[in-house]
């Protein structure tokens, strides 16, 4: 009988390298692009004052959160149309242009949802309002391009054709440089990489997907999916809306207690809410651990773990403090002894289901029959 939560560890410490990361100016490129950006990507999804005070900033708080992170060397920002009600982008693009520096920063923005009234066309993925959420964002971000637009969600209705076009279109407009798809099924990505590449169009260059040691499911597809095609993995949500900070317990009831976002508002993954889980109890007591045994965080040592991760480009983290800022940033200073990697990547490890089950190494040895096979 094969072991699969052996084989889950295995491959997960594959795609574990050491990545010997003391900076946000060890750039990574984009997928198969020549865009260099930092391997943390700061989300600017608190710059704003509407979405209530556990998930923003007040003005000049977040200009010292966006400053401090240029100080650091960072260059990649990420946000979004509906972030704050589109606030995000006007108080990013405000910080931008004081600084004066918006050629050497990588800004990234997305559109899909509706927050227009009585208009059918406000929201989805049409070629419609694309067009006219890159015009918007355009405006409020107070630039003449966007280095990379992401549909932000799967509106499951419009046709892949209409969107690798309409991005192609606005690529060579100058409007953008490069798109990408969030949250998006990966049959969608590969049709849309493929359709582009049979029509000598632009490609999808970047996915953005949740990512974390407590949702690692994009192991068995994406990943290697961006691997396979040169798309790059941006990861939202690498401390699971701050599940991952140390600052909430769990009771023997399955009660979430703590002070934060998640008991005293609301989280950006409905999932989410589905905290008590024994495998993600079992991995915040690793993270509180290896953090004893290291003097370091638990949010730094899981961010540590994924910068260190093979198939992720750019972790983006949001801070609505600058200390928070600060402390994440710290990940980048140290290296997790492979006995704390191998450890993680044991207990975040997912049993995998029908048919990745039949992809396991045990399996492949079936069919090779101890013959050894290899690209070239």
């Amino acid at each position: 009988m094969t072991d699969t939560s052996k084989w889950d560890g295995a491959f997960a410490k594959q795609e574990n390298e050491d990545k010997r990361v003391q900076s946000l100016t060890e750039y990574r490129l984009l997928g198969n692009t020549g865009l260099r950006v930092s391997p943390i990507a700061f989300g600017a999804g608190t710059f704003g004052e509407k979405w209530g005070d556990a998930w923003s900033t007040g003005k000049e708080q977040g200009r010292e959160i966006f400053n401090r992170y240029i100080e650091a060397d960072g260059n990649f920002f990420d946000t979004s149309d509906v972030y704050q009600f589109s606030e995000s982008e006007l108080w990013l693009g405000e910080y931008i242009k004081d600084a004066g520096i918006r050629d050497r920063l990588v800004i990234s923005t997305k559109a899909t949802q509706n927050q227009a009234v009585n208009d059918p066309n406000g929201g989805g993925n049409g070629r419609k309002h694309i067009i006219e959420s890159v015009n918007k964002s355009l405006e409020r971000l107070g630039t003449d391009y966007i280095d990379l637009f992401y549909l932000h969600h799967w509106d499951q209705v419009t046709p892949v054709e209409e969107v690798v076009m309409t991005f192609d279109q606005l690529i060579k407009e100058g409007k953008i440089r490069h798109y990408g798809l969030s949250n998006f099924p990966a049959w969608y990505v590969s049709k849309a990489h493929t359709i582009a590449q049979q029509r000598f169009l632009n490609p999808v260059s970047a996915i953005q997907n949740q990512y974390s040691l407590v949702a690692r499911g994009d192991n068995a597809e994406y990943l290697p999916m961006c691997k396979h095609l040169g798309i790059a993995y941006t990861a939202w949500s690498p401390l699971a809306n701050g599940l991952l900070t140390g600052k909430y317990q769990v009771s023997a009831e399955g009660e979430l207690t703590g002070s934060g976002r998640l008991t005293e508002a609301w989280a950006t993954d409905p999932s989410v809410a589905n905290l008590a889980t024994k495998e993600k109890v079992a991995v915040i007591a690793e993270l509180l651990r290896i953090s004893k045994e290291t003097g370091h965080t638990p949010s730094q040592i899981a961010l540590n773990w994924m910068i260190k991760h093979r198939g992720v480009t750019t972790a983006v983290i949001g801070a609505r403090k600058l200390e928070q800022l600060e402390s994440n940033l710290e990940a980048l200073e140290f290296n997790l002894d492979q006995a704390h990697v191998d450890a993680l990547n044991e207990v975040s490890a997912l049993t995998p289901q029908s048919p990745y089950s039949y992809h396991t190494p045990e399996f492949l040895e079936l069919i090779h029959t101890g013959t050894t096979v290899k690209h070239v």
